[in-house]
């Protein structure tokens, strides 16, 4: 990814640390699945995503895992961190057909101030097949922090 220079030849970026999920895939909601292998999809802009790597939870995937996403067009478009938690080798969920199945989704408010860590544990939203609707399941505990790089 490329960063944009703003103002005194300044790079502007996001640190990121994805810590972990908990309460996806209630094996009492969701006693079919069998394969729990799990990895976060996170993006800023789209068709720049960054990947977790994969690990096994059951039901709470711990990451720890740490990035950092450049900002091209900090402050005018980059607002949220979007992000998808997916499981893998998921043949029994309608609607996948590679078996990657989307288990939760946020959209995350970028911190506001430089040097400031936002550190916090944020509500997933998954698709609810039977109602055709969303509902709340889950969260995820991630930290972010805003660095300008001269």
């Amino acid at each position: 990814m490329e960063s944009q220079r703003i103002g005194d030849n300044c790079e502007v970026y996001l640190r990121l640390r994805v810590v972990r999920a908990e309460g996806i895939d209630d094996p009492y909601l969701y006693p079919y699945v069998d394969n729990r292998d799990y990895g976060v999809l996170l993006w800023i802009s789209p068709g720049e995503e960054c990947r977790t790597r994969r690990v096994k939870g059951f039901p709470n995937p711990v990451w720890n895992a740490n990035g950092t996403i450049f900002l091209k067009e900090y402050p005018n478009i980059h607002t949220f961190l979007n992000l998808e938690v997916l499981r893998f080798r998921s043949v029994n969920d309608p609607g996948t057909s590679n078996g990657v199945a989307i288990v939760g989704r946020a959209r995350i408010p970028l911190p506001r101030e430089f040097n400031c860590e936002k550190v916090g544990c944020f509500p997933l939203v998954r698709a609810d097949y039977k109602e055709e609707d969303y509902k709340v399941e889950g969260d995820i505990t991630l930290c972010m922090e805003l660095k300008r790089r001269k």
